[in-house]
């Protein structure tokens, strides 16, 4: 609030004094005068008039605990609480009998969340006056400060006894309830402080909370929305509706509401941050960059945003780069789950065994990590240990991580942790079971570069064109032909460029890709229910396979490799199961369309190609059940 223009009065000495102070002087000082004409100054927002009067009634008066209070409170209003403990102190030990004194030490304790020094405050303003409302409602926010909620409960609701229709102790009352999972009951006083006060925008905000903890979004979006309509202002409302957004992945919506609480609070960091999430959910990798640099540069002790940049940075490609930021955010906070298992895929997609080794030993030994991240980490020891030609290693790790199997499993990345499991399990055994079909003679590695069914194949021996062949496989996890056949750099052509970079010129090599792009819930076919219905889906299963033999042409002239292209099996009828007859006849031509342009772009490139859709089909386009792990069959 602006101060008011003030005029210039003579006063004894040649000091200038407020005309209200000079006045009563000349009448011979009446300090109750003097102190109601600071305190309508005050009430007027002429806060330097006022204050100016407080001190020179103190001045003369330096025990008069009204204007210690007074002046006090002001001190309060300006942010300055530590002033204001001293003089609501020296105030009470004037006049100690005073409960509004305590009353408003407790406040000021309780603003500088000195949470335990504010409830005596509170208990002493109450045995002064035991119905003291405002005493009672603060007292809980003090105990709700040190998490004592069962505690704060009752303070809110002997406040409420003698005055039922106070909103802010039923607001007080709902976060608390909330705190100890009542959540009903908090329901129930969200609604009642709605009755009370209706323009209470963060009663709706709390409301939404409780509703989207429930399950609830679009309830939840109604009460954002509405704490907004009310309070447009207020950065917390537009974050949390933006969250309720994402979650129903409304990416749009999320994102006007975090673009939003940027203009509100541009330096805050954690709303640039929250911004560059959304960027980076539509894809808009480089302004999802550009908002984490941002946050950084903000708060450049900020960890989570280190780790969000290094996953932008790694979905660009720039493994380097992301690698640097994730080591960042963990010398900053040692104890981010998700950061360290982001960092342990970077370095086996690096093949930086030793720093992936030594980060996975670190990581068994903290208790941060979940018991799923924790198999998962000995997973991939048991995938880098198979591919290494150890597979008593991989046994081991496998019994380590044995536990998964009996976990409740949520996602496909939580169930492809699973998969891998048992795809592993599978190999050990069979490996255990037929020794003879891995012996032989020494012979040169052909490189199988692929997504998980590369590893069914690790260390077999194999002829082609008379030669003999140990097969060596190199995984690259969730890589599908569609990231390869897209443009521009990313993560997963990274990968592969790392894959093939040791490898000696005239290599055999070996690419298998294109089984997850055959998938119902995650490759060509969901993409084109969800989205490409309007196009012909040969249409876009020629575009993929085009896409990614040229990818691979242009790795080929790095070296000189000798590439065998290797096709996609056919899938298990477990796999379609939930399809309608319609549905099955699109989806099954998508694996043979894709086998079909891969053996006319490998001819084209004059590579050889591996039909394996051709050897595992049967009639109806489905696995013939003679060659998947999963209904192995020998005689």
């Amino acid at each position: 609030m602006s101060q008011k223009k003030r005029q210039k009065h003579p006063a004894a000495g040649g000091r200038r004094q407020p005309q209200a102070l000079a006045s009563t002087k000349k009448a011979g000082l009446d300090i109750g005068q003097a102190l109601s004409a600071a305190i309508r100054c005050h009430q007027a927002g002429e806060l330097g008039q006022a204050i100016e009067l407080y001190d020179q009634i103190l001045a003369i008066s330096p025990h008069h605990a009204e204007t210690l209070n007074a002046k006090a409170i002001m001190a309060c209003q300006r942010g300055q609480h530590v002033a204001a403990v001293d003089l609501f102190q020296k105030a009470i030990k004037e006049d100690p009998a005073k409960p509004a004194y305590h009353y408003n030490l407790g406040n000021a304790f309780k603003d500088l969340g000195r949470f335990s020094e504010a409830v005596p405050c509170y208990e002493q303003a109450l045995r002064l006056k035991p119905d003291y409302c405002e005493a009672l409602n603060n007292l809980g926010t003090a105990l709700q400060g040190q998490d004592k909620f069962a505690e704060a409960v009752a303070a809110y609701q002997q406040a409420l006894k003698l005055r039922r229709d106070y909103a802010e102790a039923l607001y007080n009352l709902a976060q608390s309830l909330r705190s100890l999972d009542r959540l009903p009951e908090a329901i129930v006083c969200l609604q009642q402080a709605m009755a009370a006060k209706a323009d209470f925008p963060e009663v709706y905000n709390c409301l939404g909370t409780i509703f989207q903890e429930q399950g609830k979004p679009e309830a939840a979006i109604n009460c954002f929305q509405h704490a907004l309509r009310l309070n447009p202002a207020v950065v917390e409302f537009h974050f949390n509706l933006a969250t309720a957004f994402k979650e129903q992945c409304k990416f749009d919506e999320a994102l006007a509401c975090y673009q939003r609480a940027v203009e509100l609070a541009p330096g805050l960091a954690s709303a640039h941050n929250n911004l560059g999430n959304i960027f980076k959910e539509k894809g808009r990798l480089l302004e999802a960059i550009a908002s984490y640099n941002k946050a950084i540069q903000l708060l450049p002790d900020y960890a989570m945003a280190h780790g969000n940049l290094g996953y932008a940075l790694a979905q660009l490609g720039d493994l380097n780069g992301a690698i640097a930021s994730c080591r960042r955010a963990l010398a900053i906070d040692p104890d981010i789950p998700e950061i360290f298992m982001l960092l342990v895929t970077l370095l086996f997609i690096s093949r930086d065994w030793q720093q992936f080794t030594e980060l996975i030993d670190a990581l068994l030994v903290k208790r941060t990590i979940s018991e799923l991240d924790r198999n998962w980490l000995i997973i991939q020891q048991a995938i880098y240990a198979w591919t290494s030609n150890n597979p008593s290693r991989c046994s081991e790790y496998l019994q380590a991580a044995a536990s998964i199997q009996r976990m409740q499993l949520q996602g496909k990345y939580e169930i492809s942790r699973l998969a891998y499991y048992c795809l592993l399990k599978k190999l050990v055994d069979y490996r255990t079971a037929f020794p003879p079909l891995y012996a032989g003679a020494e012979a040169a590695s052909a490189f199988m570069i692929g997504d998980s069914h590369c590893l069914s194949f690790a260390n077999l021996p194999m002829r082609l064109d008379d030669t003999f062949y140990k097969v060596e496989s190199r995984l690259i996890s969730g890589c599908k032909a569609y990231h390869l056949a897209k443009e521009g750099h990313n993560l997963y052509k990274e990968a592969l460029r790392r894959n093939i970079a040791d490898l000696a010129d005239n290599s055999s090599v070996i690419i298998a890709f294109g089984e997850i792009d055959c998938r119902t819930n995650e490759g060509i076919y969901d993409a084109w229910v969800k989205k490409f219905q309007q196009r012909a889906i040969e249409e876009m299963v020629q575009e993929i396979a085009e896409g990614y033999t040229a990818f691979i042409a242009e790795r080929q002239q790095e070296k000189n490799f000798k590439i065998i292209v290797f096709g996609i099996p056919a899938p298990m009828r477990s796999e379609s199961a939930h399809l309608s007859s319609d549905a099955l006849a699109t989806y099954l031509s998508v694996p043979r369309l894709l086998n079909k342009y891969l053996q006319k772009y490998a001819a084209q490139h004059g590579w050889r190609f591996l039909d394996a859709y051709a050897l595992t089909c049967d009639e109806q386009g489905f696995a013939n059940g003679q060659h998947h792990l999963l209904d192995i069959r020998h005689n």
